[in-house]
């Protein structure tokens, strides 16, 4: 048996953040990073609040949110006792407030009313999802949480927040986009509801994100590829993920790379190894073709290669670096660290809804791809 909700609620468009009046007299907790706390952005937002509302601001988050900044932020609300949580941002931020809820109502057993994440990135589709990534630094291992009460009550999608991102954050965000998209394609856990939101967003990312990257000031390509975004993350959250992020959670966590981008320097590879299976294989076809990317009467297993390369080439085009190498992470480290990336990759709870088990052996020869 298979379950298929939609949720949370979307408000999309220009006029979107007028959703924010809707509260009154509520205690408001705001989650953002410490550069958007101080933006014209913000202040654009918290213009939508009404006056008759207590405002606080949670900015203490960082990139690949760690243990400790979740333990803090719980903390704060904990004093705080928000009636309403807001997050403002990418993953980053709404991936903490997500922790952080979940943690302070099992914790404190007090309840919020609303939950609202506004994205600022076309990327996590972290509005949208029942996933939250922390990470833990010691270890240097990235744990997601899946868990329904971590859904956002709405999401909030105003293409205008995502105008001023840099272009290496626009191209890592939308090639996680990309990856959330094909790897939902593939999972055992798939439907057609989920596939038709994925291939739909994959379409999008093809046609959009070069525009969005080389002329990030191009409001159509921004909407598009915004809304992508969230039809992936709408499309992982129900069908689950596999092995390409299982591998990223752990990229991530040894070397600092950038989620988005060591999905896209790994998607390539996984498709050609997921590809063994034979119906994965027809539905990478099958994406192909509908892409325009090979012709309709090529035979699967070379419509599958023309994928992966195409997904090469748009990373290529978007001015990714496509081996770890380029990113500055040397050959000795990336492959000293193989061992502890393929293991904790295996446990990463993403794997377990990949269309192939892999062993660790297997895991390692992708991973080995992406070095140099």
């Amino acid at each position: 048996m298979k379950k298929w909700a939609m949720k949370p609620e979307i408000y999309s468009g220009f006029a979107s953040l007028e959703r924010l009046q809707q509260f009154e007299k509520e205690n408001l907790c705001f989650v953002c990073d410490p550069y958007l706390a101080e933006s014209d952005s913000l202040k654009r937002i918290l213009g939508y609040v009404k006056r008759t509302n207590s405002v606080e601001i949670f900015s203490d988050i960082i990139p690949d949110p760690p243990i400790e900044t979740v333990v803090e932020g719980i903390e704060r609300m904990t004093k705080i006792q928000p009636t309403v949580v807001i997050a403002v941002g990418g993953g980053s931020a709404i991936d903490t407030a997500k922790a952080m809820l979940f943690f302070y109502k099992r914790t404190t057993g007090n309840k919020v009313k609303r939950f609202v994440a506004i994205p600022t990135t076309s990327g996590t589709g972290s509005e949208v999802t029942s996933a939250s990534v922390i990470t833990d630094t010691q270890n240097k291992i990235k744990y997601p949480i899946f868990h329904e009460a971590i859904i956002p009550h709405e999401a909030i999608l105003d293409a205008s927040l995502v105008m001023s991102s840099p272009p290496s954050v626009t191209a890592f965000s939308g090639l996680d986009v990309l990856t959330h998209a094909l790897e939902s394609l593939a999972s055992t856990n798939r439907t057609n509801y989920t596939n038709a939101l994925a291939e739909k967003a994959t379409e999008l990312v093809f046609q959009f994100l070069p525009t969005c990257v080389n002329q990030g000031m191009e409001l159509d390509a921004r909407v598009q590829m915004h809304e992508a975004s969230t039809l992936a993350g709408l499309a992982f959250d129900a069908a689950g993920l596999g092995v390409c992020h299982a591998i990223a959670h752990q990229v991530g966590a040894n070397f600092k790379v950038p989620h988005g981008l060591a999905n896209s320097m790994l998607l390539p590879y996984v498709i050609e190894a997921n590809s063994k299976n034979k119906e994965t294989r027809r539905n990478y076809a099958r994406i192909s073709r509908k892409l325009g990317i090979c012709p309709p009467s090529l035979p699967d297993h070379l419509a599958v290669s023309n994928l992966s390369q195409a997904v090469q080439q748009l990373a290529i085009e978007c001015k990714a670096p496509i081996k770890l190498n380029s990113f500055g992470i040397q050959e000795e480290a990336a492959l000293l660290a193989e061992e502890v990336i393929a293991n904790n990759a295996l446990n990463d709870t993403t794997f377990k809804t990949n269309p192939i088990q892999f062993s660790v052996e297997e895991i390692k020869d992708i991973y080995r791809n992406i070095i140099k």
